[in-house]
């Protein structure tokens, strides 16, 4: 700056160095807020980043919080004959699978209507123009073979352009006259879905007859359209593949559910541990974490600590605690597994111990069947009642009666109550009693609710105001900052002005001293010549 030019030039003071001082001094109010803004910085980041690993244990704890995803049941078939190696059948299963034995015993499979051509020298050998009528499963369609398609070509392509469950294609036998060949094949197995062709163009011969599957089980004899058979194991598919027989056997795939829980378990000591690190409090130096004290973080890990020893209500079975099963909590909040008591559960009651983790909905009464429930249903026993042709639900032990909302067979318990959201068919609405609706809701399904909250921005729970109110703090003390900062500019200017105003005065001043005492001198000299 032009006025650094004159600092100092006749005060001889430091005036520079006057001025960075005082600025210096002038700005420790912004340090203070720097320091504010800097440690709210730091827990914007902690907010933010216990927001992420909630979401991750979130995304493994959705794994187990039904029953249909915390059970697995494996399968196996084997042949009565050890020493025949043909496979009989497949099987897949699904958590509504239960264990048990099946016999089974194929005596054929289901399988399509196959026609054959008489033989053509090539694809464009030609077909007498004309019509044939091709029927599959009761559908028919009328082809038409005229000069744009009178070739063994265009007749594939107009089969396969009919909209019918047929598939025409080639097929070269080898003849050295007329090898080629046109196949159709029923795209659908079963004897509904044969196929069947009328007309002079094309000769065709069956090869193959459509033809239903007939299977035994456990000796009931059942037939099937279809080699894929879903409706006859609750929970299973059973893929025919040959003739045979042997012993499908179902059984709870206990390594996978371990696993399951193992994950749960190792998630849960990875975030607590992560807790525990936040909130310290070192006693010899008495520092603290960003989040020490901090009531939302404090409360989360309470939570998380009494989900995972708490009684679970509404099970079926004696296991009510997970440290029933070999899940105990140790000193430092983490969980540990005893793989021996989980695998002796596991064996005694595998649906008793997923109720401790997953939720399940059961009725007493054959005419009424659970359908689901919301995050604001609560766990317990509901007894259901029709009055007036309204089904009532009433919290069990108590004698008041609400009415469900809904329409035609399919309620929900009302707003406001303990069965809110706890949706159920019931058969008739004549009047009477028709038992209870149990809901029990295990610890993943807990912690679903517990992080949901806190990880949905929609729900604007107290992690997201931890976070909005981080981000509006820190937003305030920048403004503070530049409205300092500006200040301090002014201040600055002011200084320099002042000083710049001061070494101006003072140079008139010595102008003037030196001046005067040019005069003094000169009047001296004056006095002095005339001695």
């Amino acid at each position: 700056m032009a006025q650094t030019a004159i600092f100092g030039i006749n005060s001889n003071l430091d005036t520079g160095g006057i001025i960075d001082n005082l600025v210096a001094l002038q700005r420790s109010p912004i340090d203070i807020v720097e320091a504010k803004r800097t440690l709210e910085d730091a827990k914007l980041l902690s907010f933010q980043d216990l927001r992420g690993r909630l979401q991750t244990f979130k995304s493994v704890v959705t794994t187990l919080n039904t029953e249909s995803k915390f059970l697995s049941t494996k399968s196996s078939f084997f042949n009565n004959n050890a020493t025949d190696t043909n496979s009989v059948a497949s099987l897949s299963t699904s958590s509504q699978a239960t264990s048990g034995t099946f016999s089974l015993t194929v005596n054929n499979l289901a399988r399509e209507t196959k026609l054959v051509s008489d033989g053509f020298s090539s694809t464009s050998g030609a077909v007498t123009q004309g019509t044939i009528v091709i029927v599959a499963g009761g559908t028919s369609a009328t082809i038409t073979i005229d000069s744009s398609n009178d070739t063994v070509a265009g007749l594939r392509l107009a089969i396969n352009n009919s909209g019918l469950n047929v598939k025409a294609t080639f097929l070269n036998d080898g003849s050295s006259t007329n090898p080629l060949r046109l196949v159709l094949s029923g795209t659908q197995t079963g004897s509904d879905s044969s196929v069947s062709v009328t007309g002079s163009i094309v000769s065709f011969s069956e090869t193959q007859s459509a033809q239903n599957a007939n299977f035994i089980l456990d000796g009931v004899s059942i037939t099937k359209s279809n080699n894929t058979v879903t409706d006859v194991i609750t929970g299973t598919i059973i893929t025919l593949e040959s003739a045979g027989s042997g012993t499908i056997t179902l059984s709870s795939d206990t390594d996978t559910i371990k696993e399951k829980v193992q994950a749960y378990v190792d998630s849960f000591n990875e975030l607590m541990l992560h807790l525990n690190d936040v909130l310290a409090l070192d006693p010899t130096t008495g520092e603290t974490s960003v989040l020490f004290a901090n009531f939302t973080v404090q409360n989360l890990q309470h939570t998380l600590r009494s989900t995972a020893s708490q009684q679970i209500l509404g099970v079926s079975g004696d296991f009510a605690f997970l440290s029933q099963i070999g899940i105990r909590t140790l000193s430092d909040g983490t969980l540990s597994i005893d793989d021996g008591d989980l695998s002796d559960a596991l064996a005694a009651d595998v649906g008793n111990v997923s109720e401790l983790f997953s939720s399940k909905g059961s009725t007493s009464s054959a005419a009424v069947s659970f359908v689901g429930f919301t995050s604001k249903t609560l766990p317990g026993g509901y007894d259901l009642r029709v009055s007036n042709g309204v089904p009532q639900l009433a919290t069990s032990g108590s004698s008041t009666f609400v009415d469900a909302t809904g329409a035609g067979n399919f309620f929900a318990g009302a707003a406001g109550t303990d069965a809110e959201g706890l949706n159920f068919r019931i058969a008739t609405l004549t009047d009477g009693s028709y038992g209870k609706i149990t809901l029990s809701i295990g610890v993943a399904e807990i912690t679903n609710r517990i992080l949901a909250n806190l990880t949905d921005s929609s729900l604007e729970g107290p992690l997201e105001a931890e976070i909005d109110t981080a981000t509006e703090t820190i937003k305030d003390f920048d403004e503070t900052i530049t409205d300092l900062e500006d200040r301090l500019i002014l201040f600055e200017e002011d200084l320099r002005e002042r000083f710049t105003n001061l070494e101006v005065l003072l140079g008139r001043l010595n102008s003037q001293r030196e001046a005067f005492d040019q005069s003094i001198d000169g009047i001296r000299a004056l006095f002095s010549g005339n001695k």
